[in-house]
């Protein structure tokens, strides 16, 4: 394991500089349109995650996608870092977004969105409606995203939210 972690450690090192050793990343700065294009990416992400339509969510994420958040389990002492995958997620979807008859997410301000090339970082708050019309349960939070353009499609490879 340590063999394997210190070969991708010594590639990533080669492979992101030039012969003098200088940095060959290149911090691209974030134009308007790009921006722009993750941010309505974004919105319809929240827009499609309300309408419960796990098959179109999906398709926002590249596979083995992952979300990370901590969570207190029912009975646990302490909370703990769960990590799970994008199909885990939807297939667990009757324990949580589909357990109540109302569940909506939505961003309440503009993310912020950093991008170097392909990849981009958002960090955007959001806030929550779940429960019953008796018993609405209201909080607010923050999601990072990370996500990857390839073949000219963004799509997340993992989200942490809080």
């Amino acid at each position: 394991m340590r063999l394997v972690l210190y070969l991708f450690v010594m590639i990533s090192s080669v492979s992101a500089c030039d012969r003098s050793g200088k940095s060959s990343i290149q911090v691209v700065p974030t134009d308007n349109a790009t921006s722009d294009s993750i941010h309505n990416f974004l919105k319809e992400y929240y827009d499609v995650m309300s309408s419960r339509q796990w098959l179109e969510y999906r398709d926002f994420f590249w596979d083995n996608a992952t979300l990370t958040t901590a969570w207190q389990p029912p009975g646990a002492s302490a909370s703990r870092v769960a990590i799970i995958t994008i199909d885990d997620f939807i297939s667990q979807t009757s324990l949580g977004p589909d357990s109540k008859p109302i569940f909506e997410e939505k961003m309440t301000a503009v993310p912020n969105i950093q991008i170097t090339n392909n990849i981009a970082v958002a960090k955007a708050a959001y806030e929550v409606k779940f429960g019953t019309k008796d018993s609405l349960l209201n909080w607010k939070g923050f999601d990072v995203f990370t996500l990857m353009r390839h073949n000219r499609k963004w799509k997340i490879v993992s989200v942490v939210y809080e």
